[in-house]
């Protein structure tokens, strides 16, 4: 599509993040959100509820990060821009057409980040011939108020594992299992240890149903990752039904968490 190859020429990247296909990912995600715009709205709509909920519980309104700010979609923007005194948006795309609707607020901006922290070093080891993923490591500690990981928990192997098997070779399936797992584990350890609040929004299952709506397979998103009750749940129809017989549906299912840990100037 032509939109597609001019977003592809306008978008600001970095070499790596571009090399590992998460433009051709994101630029899939558009397509798919404008054809299933209906089915999805219902889990906008219960995402940005349950996002407003939480910040309006903060403490502290100094900063709200938003990882996996993504198309906007699912982001009360105008909100949290009035709740905080700076609202950081972070994800590894930004198409220029949400550059231009971030410019609308003062305190808002936009900031291209790995939350894996391996894309640079798996596309390094590609370019070097080294058929190695890498360490799985935690990003670096931020000062935020809020944080709010927003629907990418399932989605954080999904890129560097299809880079990796198009160009790694000679792993095993279940080291690439494990590492996979790790990326998984990793960003919601991470989020359990930061201070201030956190908002955790991510769908944990799937369910595929064929024409009939008779259920053919489920699994989980997150690698079997242990998560508590949510404080909030519910399904998104992210595939809908098809308009002949040979299509399935896919719904997810999706928690809401929100858990807070004292600042640490609330320590003494």
């Amino acid at each position: 599509m032509l939109s597609d190859l001019i977003t592809s020429l306008t978008t600001p990247m970095s070499p790596a993040l571009r090399g590992l296909g998460y433009l051709d990912e994101a630029l899939d995600m558009r397509r798919r959100a404008g054809i299933n715009r209906a089915a999805w709205q219902p889990h906008l709509d219960h995402t940005r509820r349950f996002v407003l909920s939480v910040a309006e519980k903060c403490r502290n309104r100094n900063k709200a990060v938003i990882l996996g700010s993504g198309l906007l979609l699912d982001v009360p923007l105008a909100e949290l821009s009035a709740h905080f005194s700076e609202v950081v948006l972070k994800d590894v795309v930004c198409f220029p057409e949400i550059r231009k609707q971030i410019r609308n607020f003062a305190n808002v901006t936009f900031v291209e980040h790995d939350v894996t922290g391996v894309a640079e070093h798996l596309y390094r080891n590609k370019q070097h011939a080294m058929n190695q993923l890498p360490e799985v490591m935690p990003p670096a500690d931020d000062d935020a108020g809020l944080i709010v990981s927003l629907n990418i928990l399932s989605q954080l192997w999904v890129v560097p594992r299809a880079f990796a098997a198009r160009n790694l070779r000679g792993l095993a399936a279940d080291q690439v299992d494990d590492w996979c797992r790790q990326l998984v584990a990793s960003h919601y350890e991470w989020l359990c240890t930061r201070p201030g609040d956190v908002c955790l929004i991510a769908d944990h299952a799937f369910i595929k149903r064929d024409h009939h709506g008779t259920v053919i397979s489920r699994d989980t998103t997150v690698y079997g990752l242990a998560l508590p009750p949510p404080d909030a749940s519910w399904a998104w129809n992210i595939v809908p039904p098809g308009k002949d017989a040979r299509s399935a549906s896919k719904e997810l299912l999706v928690g809401a968490w929100h858990w807070s840990r004292p600042l640490a100037s609330n320590r003494d």
